[in-house]
């Protein structure tokens, strides 16, 4: 079996809160401005290599260069030491800005602009952190887009026949994919490895007529492409991001729409349950337990959802509603199997972290807000945030968070099945709370609010979700009505 949980696991889980607050580890760029805006250092592209977070940050006051303006330069932590590892773009305030960050070989590497954006390595020294440059004859080939699989990373590069260029780099030669040099293939991005092929979302004029930017593999060991499907008719372009993998299916979003791909044309179709849904504005997929967390709007909002690959079934995990109304979940990671994220507060519309089981949602924290960037370093959930004096890095202790388990307070309704037009709640629930009750396909069928800790109903014999929530926690349990 491929998970380790199912959704009724899940709706047994003992509701937790989370009374430790987020730490701020350094502040990089310290200090105010004479009109009382905040410095900040702005942490980016956090990530994790062997024992440090590797990361872009920008020290304008210098102190920690002797002084000197650096710009976004390249920096790494343990957690509790920080490390400005090199200055690769010297210069005041000029700065290399790294991004594109990943491990081959057990090797870092990450493109980064010294004067032009190229691949670079680093071992978290100075004199360890060096370039690579994988095409020198081409002064800036701007890697991008790195995908691993094996000893191979399949990225792309800006070319003098054109950019986005699919190329390979096995750490030490790079190679441009066949068909590519003559400039057949115009443009590609968000490239991934599935079932052993290389998908990317490219253009390309092998084809007899104009089809816009489409869907398209790679096979390695044929060095041959195929269309997989023009998704978006004519020469329009079907607008694919997010490729994510999970219960061996592709997932990824096209047009703003949910699709799937088993990599074949006949098998690559908009998510069925989402298309019933009438959900556009799909992002920040993410694959959870073999599950699909991702970011949609049926017509209230952007919210958390999950979709269930075995049984097909989407559930509404956010209930954001009234002025912020749009939940804007991305940026998860996973510790002790509960997914941390960034998302929009429903009372005040700040950038706060989050914890979800698959099950209920629920908001660590209020006080530190522009939570970004999330990475795990052992214990520590390590992330961009700003508690007021600018965005700087953050750690939430996940491990020795103290946790409140509401003994007599878990979010459970009874009777279940519903069989007298009523569904009544025990434990944390107040009129504070709206909810909202939902079928199979997942169709909102009624909302509301909670009044007197229950919710009368006319709903048909069928089994239903409904979801509770307020500024703090968002349940989803399931149930049934005869």
């Amino acid at each position: 079996m491929k998970k380790i949980y199912s959704m009724f696991t899940l709706l047994l889980l003992t509701a937790v809160a989370f009374a430790q607050t987020p730490t701020q580890l350094f502040d990089i760029y310290p200090g105010f401005e004479e009109d009382g805006d905040p410095n900040q250092s702005a942490p980016n592209n956090l990530f994790v290599f062997g024992d440090q977070v590797f990361f872009g940050a920008d020290d304008a006051s210098g102190s920690l260069t002797d002084g000197e303006d650096a710009g976004r330069e390249l920096y790494a932590t343990n957690g509790s030491e920080l490390n400005f590892v090199k200055d690769i773009r010297p210069g005041s305030g000029a700065g290399s800005s790294p991004f594109n960050f990943f491990v081959l070989n057990n090797q870092l590497y990450f493109t980064a602009n010294d004067g032009a954006s190229e691949l670079w390595t680093s071992d978290g020294t100075e004199e360890g952190t060096t370039k690579v440059d994988l095409f020198p004859a081409r002064n800036g080939d701007v890697p991008n887009n790195a995908v691993v699989a094996g000893d191979i990373a399949y990225l792309t590069v800006n070319l003098d026949n054109g950019n986005n260029q699919l190329a390979s780099f096995d750490g030490t030669d790079a190679q441009v994919l066949p068909n590519v040099i003559d400039g057949e293939i115009v443009a590609a991005t968000a490239v991934t490895f599935y079932n052993d092929l290389v998908f990317a979302y490219m253009e390309t004029n092998l084809q007899e007529e104009e089809l816009g930017r489409e869907l398209y593999s790679y096979n390695p060991a044929t060095s041959t492409y195929s269309l997989v499907k023009d998704i978006a008719t004519g020469d329009a372009n079907s607008g694919i991001s997010n490729f994510t993998i999970a219960n061996d299916m592709l997932y990824f979003e096209a047009q703003g729409n949910l699709w799937q791909s088993d990599g074949t044309s006949d098998g690559t179709v908009e998510n069925p349950a989402a298309a019933s849904l009438g959900m556009n504005g799909t992002s920040n997929y993410f694959e959870y337990n073999g599950d699909v967390l991702f970011e949609g709007d049926t017509g209230a909002g952007d919210q958390l959802w999950i979709l269930d690959t075995e049984t097909g079934i989407i559930t509404q995990l956010s209930n954001n509603s009234g002025e912020f109304q749009d939940h804007n979940p991305s940026d998860y990671v996973v510790y002790n199997n509960a997914v941390y994220y960034a998302g929009t507060a429903n009372n005040d519309g700040e950038r706060n972290l989050y914890r979800t089981n698959g099950a209920e949602i629920r908001k660590i924290d209020g006080t530190v807000d522009d939570v970004d960037d999330l990475v795990v370093l052992g214990d520590q959930i390590i992330f961009e945030g700003n508690n007021g004096d600018g965005r700087e890095l953050f750690s939430f202790n996940a491990a020795t968070a103290s946790i409140e388990r509401f003994e007599n307070g878990a979010i459970t309704l009874y009777p279940n099945p519903s069989i007298d037009g009523e569904i009544r709640f025990t434990g944390t629930v107040s009129n504070d709370m709206n909810y909202n009750v939902y079928d199979l396909s997942g169709r909102s069928v009624q909302s509301g609010e909670i009044n007197n800790a229950s919710i009368k109903h006319n709903l048909k014999t069928g089994v239903y979700f409904v979801s509770v929530s307020n500024s703090e926690i968002s349940k989803t349990i399931k149930f049934a009505v005869k």
